[in-house]
C-alpha cells in the first residue's frame, strides 16, 4: 500500500447519475492509473493507520461502508460491507484510535457510526448508531433538508462536529470512550444560506468551507461551553466564474503548516490563505486545478487534486504550491507544473 494512491470515481457521466456503471476504486503507480475493484460510486476513501485496509462509502440510495483488503495492493479484496440505511454516502471519517468510522450522508441527511474490532473489521453488520435531523434553510434548491456532507473533530476530540449544508449548522456530539456518539445540540450556526460542507481545525480555530456562498469562515471554538463563533469571513477566492453553472462552490479544505488551501469548483482553483500565529487568515493566491476540484488530499510531497468532470487526477510537487507569490492583480489564476493522468469522474484521493 506504500507506493499507491487511491482514487474513489463517480459514474463516468458524474456525480447523480445511476451508479453500477463501471466506476470504483482505482490504483495509481508511478502515475498510471487503474480500475482496482468496481463498487458504486465510492465518494469517500480513508485507509487504517497501521493495517491492510481501506475504507469506501458509496454514494447511492443504498450506501454501505466498505472494508477493502490492500495486502496485495494489485489485488484489492473486498472482507466487508455494512449496509448504512442512509442515502448519498458522502464522507467518511476514521477516528483516531481506528475503533469507530462515522459516514456522512447527504440526501439522508443522518449520520452512522460503524464500529471497527482490532482486526480493523466492522463488529456488527449493521450501523452501531444512526443519528437523523430536522431543518431546513433559505436556499430552497439545496436546503430543502439536512445534508450533512461532513464529519471532523472540534479541537480536543472530545466532540464530533458535522457540517449540515441544508441547516447551516455545525452538529455536535460527545464522543465516548468506546467511539461511540451522542447526541449533544448545535456547536455553530453559520449566516443562513452559507451552507457549510467541509471544515478544518488549527489551534482552538475552526475553517469553514461554505459551500452556497462561496465564503471561507474562521470561528473559535470555546472547549467550555462547546460551542463555537464566527469571528472572520472571507471570499474564497477572488478568481471568476470559469465553468459553474450556479456559481462557484466551496468544496474541500485543508491545513498544511501555516497554509490553508480550500478548492472552489466553478473558479476551478485552489485558493491559498496564509495564517497568522493567532488564526487569522488572509488570502494569497490561487491556481488552477483543472476541470470541478471534487476533492484534493497531501501525499509524498505531492498536492492530489481529483478533477471530477475534468476526467484527470492531478499532481502537484506541494512545493511549488507553497512558494506561489501573492496575486499580482485580483482575481489572476496561477499556473503551476503538474503531472495529469485520465481516471474517469474522480471524487476522492487517498494516498498511501
Amino acid at each position: 500500500m506504500t507506493d499507491s494512491i487511491w482514487w474513489g470515481t463517480f459514474p463516468e457521466a458524474g456525480n447523480g447519475t445511476p451508479a453500477g456503471l463501471g466506476e470504483g476504486l482505482w490504483r495509481e503507480s508511478a502515475g498510471a492509473p487503474v480500475l482496482a475493484l468496481e463498487l458504486p460510486a465510492p465518494a469517500f476513501v480513508v485507509r487504517h493507520p497501521s493495517l491492510p485496509l481501506l475504507y469506501v462509502i458509496t454514494e447511492s440510495d443504498d450506501s454501505a461502508v466498505h472494508a477493502i483488503d490492500v495486502s496485495d495492493p494489485e489485488a484489492p479484496v473486498l472482507v466487508a460491507t455494512v449496509p448504512t440505511g442512509g442515502r448519498a454516502g458522502c464522507h467518511l471519517l476514521l477516528a483516531p484510535d481506528a475503533r469507530a468510522l462515522y459516514a456522512c450522508h447527504y440526501m439522508s441527511g443522518d449520520v452512522a457510526v460503524v464500529a471497527l474490532g482490532e482486526d480493523g473489521l466492522p463488529a456488527a453488520a449493521t450501523p452501531d448508531q444512526v443519528f437523523g435531523h430536522e431543518g431546513s434553510g433559505p436556499n430552497a434548491d439545496r436546503q430543502e433538508a439536512p445534508h450533512a456532507h461532513f464529519a471532523g473533530f472540534a479541537p480536543g476530540q472530545r466532540h464530533l462536529l458535522v457540517c449540515d449544508l441544508g441547516t447551516d449548522e455545525l452538529r455536535r456530539y460527545a464522543v465516548g470512550a468506546d467511539g461511540l456518539l451522542a447526541g449533544d445540540g448545535i456547536a455553530a450556526t453559520l449566516p443562513a444560506g452559507a451552507g457549510p460542507r467541509h471544515f478544518a481545525v488549527r489551534g482552538d480555530r475552526l475553517y469553514v468551507a461554505c459551500e452556497l456562498d462561496n465564503q471561507l469562515r474562521v470561528l473559535r471554538w470555546d472547549g467550555a461551553s462547546a460551542t463555537a463563533e464566527v469571528i472572520q469571513e472571507l471570499q474564497s477566492t477572488a478568481a471568476a466564474n470559469r465553468t459553474g453553472e450556479a456559481g462557484l462552490q466551496d468544496g474541500h479544505i485543508l491545513i498544511h503548516g501555516d497554509v490553508l488551501l480550500i478548492a472552489v469548483r466553478g473558479a476551478d482553483v485552489i485558493s491559498l490563505f496564509d495564517l497568522s500565529p493567532e488564526g487569522d487568515a488572509r488570502y494569497r493566491t490561487c491556481f488552477d486545478v483543472g476541470h470541478w476540484p471534487r476533492h484534493f488530499a497531501i501525499g509524498d510531497d505531492r498536492l492530489l487534486v481529483a478533477c471530477e468532470r475534468g476526467h484527470e487526477v492531478r499532481s502537484y510537487a506541494l512545493a511549488d504550491v507553497l512558494a506561489l507569490p501573492p496575486e499580482h492583480e485580483v482575481g489572476e489564476v496561477a499556473q503551476v507544473t503538474h503531472a495529469s493522468a485520465p481516471v474517469p469522474s474522480p471524487a476522492c484521493a487517498c494516498p498511501a
